[in-house]
């Protein structure tokens, strides 16, 4: 007997196809499909309920190793906004190619021939996959849309806000050119842009000075008297 690899053991062995029938391989071979049921069990479940998400490229691009087609398949469908969870997996056990494979695999393997239909989705089930996967797309279009609104208002709301503190402060530092400051903001082509310096100097001047005179320190200028002092005339 010539040598003979096994995908399933890892191993070359000796006894050419004999192998397969041995108890070594087919506890193998009853570990490696029951981990694969578990994840094609868990891709059925989204068949009637399918599950979309807003792709995340830490979660949304893994990938799972199809033992029938010997192939590693994408797990999930995205188009880099948008994620049909398990959508590859789906997909892919549909196709002509993977139906023929799982036969064949079943075959050579000499698998339980109980649990074989269970790898494999039928044209009609993907059909229906597919029309509630458009049910789900457009809802969470919807939902992202409304998301999106809501955002805009919070930061129309921050801006107001940001407004309204900025208009409470100006009053208070700059009374003088309050209406000046107002007008130069609001036909402002540019938001970020600082205040004019022709205004803000002598509005800064004036409310140094205000504040000086009322906390009783010394004069901005020598000359400066502050309005209702007596002259010494000593």
């Amino acid at each position: 007997m010539g040598a003979y690899y096994c995908a399933i053991c890892r191993q070359t062995t000796f006894t050419g196809k004999a192998h397969i029938f041995g108890k070594s391989h087919q506890s193998r071979l009853r570990v490696v499909l029951l981990k694969f049921l578990e994840k094609v069990k868990e891709a059925r479940r989204t068949l009637k309920k399918p599950q979309v998400e807003k792709f995340d490229c830490t979660q949304h691009e893994q990938k799972f190793w199809c033992y029938c087609c010997g192939l590693e398949i994408q797990r999930n469908v995205t188009d880099g906004n948008m994620t049909v969870l398990h959508g590859g997996l789906l997909e892919h056990m549909a196709t002509s190619d993977h139906r023929k494979n799982t036969h064949k695999f079943w075959w050579d393997n000499k698998a339980d021939p109980k649990i074989r239909d269970r790898f494999i989705i039928t044209k009609e089930e993907t059909e229906r996959f597919k029309a509630h996967v458009s049910e789900v797309l457009e809802t969470f279009v919807e939902k992202e849309d409304e998301y999106i609104k809501q955002q805009a208002d919070h930061i129309r709301a921050q801006e107001k806000q940001r407004q309204e503190v900025f208009q409470a402060l100006f009053e208070v530092c700059f009374p003088g050119i309050q209406w000046h400051a107002m007008q130069s903001w609001t036909h402002s082509t540019d938001p970020t842009a600082p205040p004019h310096p022709r205004w803000i100097l002598p509005a800064f001047s004036f409310c140094h000075m205000d504040l000086t005179s009322r906390q009783g320190a010394a004069p901005l200028t020598p000359w400066w008297k502050p309005h209702g002092l007596q002259q010494d005339t000593a």
